[in-house]
């Protein structure tokens, strides 16, 4: 099959995504939506290519005797939002990141030269978010080399402020996104913003997926809940699209000013706890990607330092007023901007 080409825009770098896979193609297409491009550019930034192929020995790539394996991880069938739930290791070799999903396929990632090859067995068999899971870590561990990483966390702005929600699942992440998002504020990202460094400080900029929601969080809001509301089913979750539920309600760019930790708390009411910086760095670090190059970690490591010290930190005690926590939030984002 003669590979499909899809041309991208994400905040000024160029991508060009092949693949011999209608699935993974479509999969990659739709993730990438916002930042489709009709023509392509004079010049690529970065390039993927993803090649299906029918079993993990028809894979054309040989990990070498003298590679560095750098993680190995095993199976776990309960980690059910990590890339996969299968078993998978990763190795330095030479100037290559190789990630071995042994009989699920490989992937190598050449940063400095801004390219990244997949080998997927037998996609037609997979889930589509499982090709969606492979074509972000592919892209992800490219922008690194650009100066664009990305967090586990909810990106909203308002009036060109932004507010970052860090965290694990089950934390009261999406639920506090969702607050906010209803009472006016926009959506950049609600699992994974970029944070990128410019000339006058940090940047948060927009990468806007599907939002998963359970259905504990479905009944919290009434615009959910309308027979109407427009969810659609997932693997575990019901998710929705941000524009279909709350129009205008997307945005591209913010100065970050205020990060959330949210911690919830079986109160009625919810309260803020200003926390150090140290401590907000400690709580932010887990919540970045892994980094498998020194110096990639090193500029990684110096951009989040400097947006905790960019911005005001809080613990949020998320009580059982979930609608009232724009109450909490819309001074401190005035008092910054003043």
């Amino acid at each position: 099959m003669p590979a499909i080409v899809s041309q991208f825009s994400i905040h000024g770098l160029n991508l060009s995504f092949r693949s011999t896979s209608s699935v993974i193609s479509k999969s990659a297409l739709h993730h990438l939506r916002y930042f489709h491009q009709e023509s392509a550019p004079e010049n690529d930034s970065l390039t993927i290519v993803f090649e299906a192929v029918p079993t993990a020995a028809a894979i054309p790539v040989m990990i070498s005797p003298t590679a560095r394996r750098l993680f190995s991880r095993p199976v776990n069938e309960k980690d059910k939002f990590n890339l996969t739930p299968w078993p998978y290791e990763i190795y330095r070799d030479h100037k290559r990141l190789v990630i071995n999903f042994f009989s699920r396929g490989l992937l190598q990632v050449d940063g400095p030269a801004g390219e990244a090859h997949g080998y997927v067995v037998k996609p037609e068999l997979w889930h589509p978010d499982l090709c969606v899971r492979f074509v972000h870590y592919a892209l992800t561990e490219l922008l690194k080399w650009k100066g664009f990483y990305t967090i586990h966390a909810t990106g909203l702005e308002k009036d060109g402020l932004g507010v970052l929600i860090p965290g694990d699942s089950g934390r009261g992440k999406t639920t506090t996104f969702l607050s906010l998002l209803r009472s006016g504020y926009r959506c950049l990202s609600d699992d994974h913003p970029f944070i990128h460094k410019n000339r006058n400080g940090i940047e948060v900029l927009a990468f806007p997926v599907k939002v998963d929601v359970t259905e504990n969080t479905i009944n919290l809001f009434p615009e959910l809940r309308e027979p109407s509301a427009p969810l659609h089913k997932g693997v575990v979750k019901r998710y929705f699209y941000v524009e279909d539920v709350y129009p205008n309600g997307t945005g591209n760019s913010c100065i970050p000013k205020i990060i959330l930790f949210p911690h919830v708390v079986d109160r009625s009411t919810s309260w803020l706890e200003p926390i150090s910086k140290k401590q907000a760095l400690e709580d932010l670090l887990p919540q970045a990607l892994l980094v498998y190059d020194r110096e990639v970690g090193k500029q990684e490591f110096q951009t989040l330092s400097q947006l905790v010290q960019q911005v005001e930190c809080y613990r949020l005690h998320f009580g059982r007023d979930v609608l009232d926590v724009p109450n909490l939030i819309d001074p401190l984002l005035k008092k910054a901007k003043s």
